[in-house]
């Protein structure tokens, strides 16, 4: 079979917000490195294996941080953009003093109307107070439609990695526990011969908290790394229509501290290194908003 391969340009930053606070929980899902490739399922039909889309797809991100401290503070934020439109890139972030939420999608003008895309967030807590944070990033309008060429098949295929911790895991006194989520999705569909056909690969993570011989309980972590990919077969004589939806999401909660220090696991260090500095940043843009109670 020929193979004709369309490589998009990887544009994922990551960033965890992890804060030097008693107990964190955080989770991260970056796709980045998109390819789209196109197989002739024919090659004495005389068709040349196409593509074609309308650039004008919107795709968005959606972020909330909420904080139980001395004061409730919750913000939520929706951003939209067309591709392919702010420099190709569109981020945000909303943050509390205990929590922050950010997410990041590069549109692009092709099928998929992105080349990457991320979503992170963290939660920390002390003996006073502890956070939530969601945030999502999605390619355009929740999908991208396309047109494909009679007798070709369309794959998309890109790099994921999902991560989630927690430090502390539950706090038994306060009956409070921890998680942290991450989750991407790949699904493409469409109609051929007035047949629906659809494949999807969905992938996610979870950490809570694990009950230790002593009963009591400690953080935990998990991820996955590695190519998502998903395919829409043309198999008819004439032109099908088709979308493509990618979602990536995180989501995270906190528990108040239960005063007794946690011991993370090495992949939570990892992560607390490298959010620290945004912490730091975002505390400091804090100070000169007005907070919404």
């Amino acid at each position: 079979m020929k193979r004709l391969a369309m490589h998009t340009l990887v544009a994922a930053c990551l960033a965890v917000a992890v804060g030097p606070a008693f107990a964190t929980a955080s989770s991260s899902a970056v796709m980045g490195n998109l390819v789209i490739t196109l197989t002739d399922l024919n090659l004495d039909d005389g068709i040349s294996p196409w593509l074609s889309f309308t650039p004008n797809s919107v795709s968005g991100l959606h972020n909330e941080a909420k904080g139980w401290g001395d004061v409730y503070e919750s913000y939520t934020r929706d951003d939209y953009a067309s591709a392919p439109s702010q420099n190709g890139t569109l981020t945000r972030q909303v943050d509390t003093a205990w929590s922050t939420a950010g997410a990041t999608v590069n549109t692009a003008a092709n099928a998929a109307g992105f080349t990457a895309m991320s979503a992170q967030g963290a939660a920390m807590s002390g003996l006073d107070g502890y956070g939530k944070y969601f945030s999502q990033a999605y390619n355009g309008n929740g999908v991208s439609e396309f047109k494909l060429s009679a007798n070709t098949q369309v794959t998309f295929s890109v790099l994921t990695d999902l991560k989630a911790s927690t430090s502390m895991g539950y706090n038994l006194d306060a009956d409070m526990a921890e998680y942290g989520y991450a989750r991407a999705l790949l699904n493409v569909g469409g109609t051929i011969n007035g047949m629906w056909q659809n494949d999807a690969q969905e992938l996610a993570v979870l950490a809570e908290y694990y009950v230790n011989d002593d009963n009591t309980v400690s953080g935990v972590s998990d991820s996955w790394s590695g190519l998502m990919s998903v395919s829409f077969a043309n198999t008819g004589a004439t032109v099908a229509d088709a979308w493509l939806q990618g979602v990536a999401l995180s989501e995270g909660q906190s528990a108040v501290w239960d005063g007794v220090a946690p011991v993370p696991e090495p992949e939570t260090y990892a992560m607390t290194l490298a959010g620290l500095a945004l912490i730091g940043v975002a505390r400091r843009r804090k100070a000169g908003r007005t907070r919404k109670v």
